[in-house]
């Protein structure tokens, strides 16, 4: 449920904001919905990986690879498989972090079980 939440809520705020609404996002439901930090940080990781690189590889369908070569030259990778490997694994750490961040905040905030 939150993997789709996340995948859904950061593909619409980063269509009409800057691409670190997503850390916002994951933060918020991570904080709102996770049970372990584990599954903060893999289910953050899995579904911003799963849409960057829908949305990489779709930026290079409808440019017929121009922009991915432009960038991937810019950057001096060898080539586009590269570029869409680090594209997921950047924004899956990037998302990963902020779902962790949002379950350890929520445990701040919790009551403790010892009083």
């Amino acid at each position: 449920m939150v993997y789709i939440l996340i995948i859904i809520l950061s593909a619409i705020a980063q269509y009409f904001g800057p691409w670190w609404l997503m850390p916002i996002v994951c933060f918020a439901l991570c904080f709102w919905k996770s049970k372990s930090v584990k599954e903060a940080f893999l289910v953050a990781f899995a579904a911003v990986s799963t849409l960057w690189l829908g949305l990489a590889l779709y930026q290079n369908f409808v440019t017929e690879g121009v922009i991915t070569l432009k960038i991937a030259e810019l950057f001096r990778i060898p080539n586009a498989s590269l570029l869409f490997a680090a594209v997921t694994v950047v924004g899956g750490i990037v998302a990963g972090f902020a779902g962790m961040a949002g379950y350890y905040c929520r445990a701040a905030f919790a009551p403790s079980k010892h009083s």
